[in-house]
């Protein structure tokens, strides 16, 4: 065999080994594509001739004890341009068009700048939203305007008819994501959002549903519905008393309760400063609760205080009900007190009131009776559980967002002395919420029964409808106990530091606070009254709270207008018969 014979044959041969690989690799290829990625690519194929669409449920619908409609859905349309056909479109003769386009978006939506549309046209290479949920008026406008390239999207928004009114109740929603923050909207979000829907079907080309292609739909589950035991129209009253009031006084902020005296469900709750659930973001940075904390925050649930003299009715109870004291038990008050395991306590002032009945300790808001009746009376071993049964250092249950706890050191526990218990008994060395203040006084006027506080009355989740009905937490002191000690309350009112929220032709049973904290000055107080009316039939329990008043700093000067107003407007407003003898 000749050598280029040979030399044609290797050229075939190699010839054959890149044709065979080729054919290898090919087929390789082949079964990995058509065999190994069949799948995945199979969905890929699908997925682009089938749309799944989401159905979005409509959340519920959150009611008052009236059935007036404190928040509830609306249909806006948010704005979007399409910055790319501006770019090509409006170049060199065409940018008096982009002036004209630029300058009547601006008429409509005055909130956007003239300055960021140009940004926004000339950098952008993808549909860009420019404004969100703007007003029927500027929907109706754009449209009629006929606008290149600028398309309306709608969308459900969370509104609130009633502004601010009872927004730290409330909460808001995020448009965003439809979810609740804070509040009602925030602890019951799962049930208020509902579930959402779904409908997938098949498209052509353009992404239209084909009539002869097959789909699905799953229809979305609407949110429920909540009524809350609020009344409209008494927590408005009040949050407009209590903006007043802040005003006149110079007062860094305040809060009020109004609690059903035999249920224990929640007419008013109101704070201040507040903010508006549809204008949310706009008060982001501002703050409640002496400055403190966000002001999105229930103040009644969620900032806790030193509760001062009102905390005197604590004390008392515990000593009434084991039979220790009297109304009318007496001891001698030169002003201050001195115990060899505790600092010495004085009255407000240093007054001295000499020989004083139990009543008149109330009647006076005489610290040093308090600690008396704490240290010599009752000791730590017959004054903690009272103040534990009383709720203090817990959390209420009532379900509307944060909440606070409140602290107080006892016996055993680090840093304890008795100090803390000579303090404590006039209100100082413990914190609490307004409402766990407020529950001790729902617990007298009703006999001594504190009863299980409660925002919602009524849940409708699509026919399926929940009542909650009132329920006893726990008996704390006897009836009888609760009935001296209110005896007692009606005193402070009648010849005490509570005559100013004497509601005329009505018998109320009251106690006034005044605190100071730690570390700040002497007239920086925390001034509160609580109590309940009618006395002898108690249909309310009031707590009304100023937050470092300047005109006047005192409980009763501060607090007890306000407590007096809101008692006089609940008697007429529910028709309550008087009680008092002329």
């Amino acid at each position: 065999m000749s050598m280029e014979l040979r030399r044609a044959r290797r050229r075939q041969m190699l010839i054959f080994m890149l044709v065979f690989a080729a054919i290898v690799i090919l087929m390789g290829r082949l079964y990995y594509w058509q065999v190994v990625r069949a799948a995945g690519l199979a969905l890929r194929a699908n997925q682009e001739h089938v749309q799944s669409l989401v159905l979005n449920a409509p959340r519920g619908i959150i009611y008052d004890a009236q059935g007036h409609i404190l928040a509830t859905n609306v249909v806006r349309d948010d704005v979007y341009i399409e910055p790319i056909q501006f770019s090509i479109d409006f170049q060199g003769s065409y940018q008096s068009d982009l002036t004209t386009l630029v300058q009547s978006l601006h008429s409509v939506l005055p909130s956007v700048s003239e300055s960021q549309l140009y940004k926004e046209f000339g950098l952008s290479l993808q549909t860009l939203r420019i404004a969100i949920g703007i007003t029927e008026q500027q929907s109706q406008r754009l449209q009629s305007m006929q606008l290149p390239d600028i398309f309306l999207e709608p969308r459900v928004w969370r509104t609130y008819p009633d502004g601010s009114l009872a927004a730290q109740v409330l909460g808001y929603v995020s448009p965003d994501n439809n979810q609740g923050y804070y509040g009602i909207e925030g602890q019951y979000n799962t049930l208020l959002a509902g579930k959402p829907g779904s409908f997938t079907s098949e498209t052509d080309l353009y992404g239209n549903p084909l009539v002869v292609g097959s789909s699905a739909e799953q229809q979305p589950v609407s949110g429920a519905n909540l009524t809350l035991t609020i009344n409209s129209t008494i927590q408005y009253m009040i949050q407009q008393g209590l903006v007043k009031t802040i005003k006149q006084l110079g007062a860094q902020g305040g809060s009020v309760v109004v609690l059903n005296a035999r249920t224990g469900a929640v007419v008013a709750m109101v704070g201040a400063p507040t903010f508006d659930p549809n204008q949310y973001s706009a008060y982001a940075n501002q703050t409640g609760c002496l400055g403190s904390e966000s002001v999105y925050f229930n103040p009644v649930l969620y900032c806790a205080y030193e509760p001062g003299s009102t905390m005197k009715a604590v004390t008392m109870s515990a000593a009434l009900n084991q039979g220790l004291i009297t109304p009318d038990t007496s001891f001698y008050d030169p002003g201050y007190i001195n115990f060899s395991d505790a600092p010495t306590v004085y009255n407000w002032a240093d007054a001295a009131y000499g020989t004083e009945t139990m009543t008149q300790v109330l009647e006076h808001s005489a610290n040093v009776g308090a600690a008396y009746v704490a240290h010599n009376i009752l000791g730590p071993s017959r004054y903690y559980p009272y103040v534990a049964k009383f709720g203090f250092g817990q959390l209420t249950g009532i379900n509307d967002g944060p909440e606070a706890t409140g602290f107080y050191r006892i016996p055993g526990s680090p840093g304890w002395t008795m100090s803390d218990l000579t303090r404590q008994a006039f209100g100082q060395s413990i914190e609490a919420s307004l409402l766990q203040v407020a529950m001790v006084y729902q617990t007298i006027a009703n006999g001594g029964v504190m009863m299980q506080p409660y925002l919602v009355s009524s849940i409708n989740n699509n026919g399926k409808v929940s009542i909650t009905h009132p329920q006893i937490e726990r008996r704390v002191i006897s009836t009888k106990a609760a009935q001296a000690l209110t005896g007692m309350l009606e005193m402070v009112a009648e010849k005490g530091l509570g005559q100013p929220t004497q509601v005329p032709g009505y018998t109320v049973a009251v106690k006034t606070g005044t605190a100071t904290t730690q570390g700040i000055s002497a007239n920086q107080t925390e001034a509160s009254v609580a109590g309940f009316i009618p006395a002898s039939n108690p249909q309310f329990v009031i707590l009304v709270k100023i937050d470092r008043p300047q005109a006047t700093i005192y409980g009763g000067s501060a607090a007890g207008p306000l407590w007096q107003t809101i008692g006089q407007q609940l008697m007429w407003y529910y028709h309550v018969p008087p009680d008092a003898v002329s």
